[in-house]
């Protein structure tokens, strides 16, 4: 469903980022000390638990793991934060040098750290590999389903926006990926959904507002859901980043 085209032809579906660099005659040599293994087909899935934060505090965390290399994760740091933090990005399998004797799931989002998980018999436990290796048996993610085929709730998400010849996307940050892209009220979203949410026309105008003309690039922290809505091509569905409201502008990608 997701595919790599250019982000700079603002594909109706999905984009990845820059085509890589021309090979030279003399490449460098590099040493990766974490080497990916072949993916693990039942690693996907739905994952929540809560980890510690601070004194009588814990950080609720929502993981979905998707067979095509994505992942989006929620989390929501103590009872003050009323809109949980969303990221989105890609996952693999790794061996990390001196850590435990299995593969451990690898996911990358925004300019934060990886992450680092454990699959065991209790689900997914957080290695910490910073300064030595160190399993958090305390933080764990119980695995719930197998199969993912939820909505993600609203959540609070960073990205690029753009619009042009009536195709609107939004690359996430930290994702080689684009989405199509809707306000939260169109498209018949659920009921829940069209509380205090912006449609497709609000959203273009404050895109227009912001950078003036059409296939500019707009970097926005949102108020998104995901779910699915009609294909921009063809028959069928496709997952569509809605957008409820903008948050911040000018917020660009760590």
């Amino acid at each position: 469903m997701r595919s790599l085209l250019s982000l700079a032809a603002v594909a109706l579906l999905w984009s990845c980022g820059s085509d890589p660099a021309p090979a030279t005659d003399t490449p460098a040599t590099v040493v990766d000390t974490i080497a990916a293994t072949p993916v693990v087909t039942d690693w996907p899935g739905y994952y929540e638990g809560s980890f510690p934060l601070g004194k009588d505090q814990q950080m609720i965390v929502q993981l979905w793991v998707r067979s095509d290399s994505t992942f989006v994760i929620r989390q929501r740091r103590g009872e003050a934060d009323t809109l949980p933090e969303g990221s989105i990005g890609n996952w693999q399998v790794v061996n990390v040098p001196g850590g435990p004797a299995t593969d451990l799931l690898r996911i990358q989002y925004g300019g934060d750290p990886q992450d680092h998980y454990q699959r065991t018999d209790k689900g997914l436990v957080f290695v910490d590999v910073i300064g030595g290796v160190d399993v958090e048996e305390n933080s764990t993610l119980e695995k719930l389903a197998d199969e993912i085929n939820d909505e993600i709730p609203r959540m609070r998400l960073k990205g690029t926006f753009m619009y042009m010849a009536d195709a609107k996307t939004f690359q996430p940050c930290g994702s080689r990926f684009t989405w199509p892209c809707a306000g939260g009220m169109d498209w018949g979203a659920e009921e829940g959904e069209l509380l205090k949410s912006m449609n497709g026309a609000d959203l273009e105008r404050s895109y227009l507002k912001a950078v003036g003309q059409g296939g500019k690039p707009w970097t926005i922290e949102v108020e998104c859901s995901l779910s699915m809505g009609p294909a921009m091509e063809g028959d069928g569905a496709d997952e569509y980043v809605f957008i409820h409201r903008v948050i911040e502008e000018g917020v660009p990608c760590p």
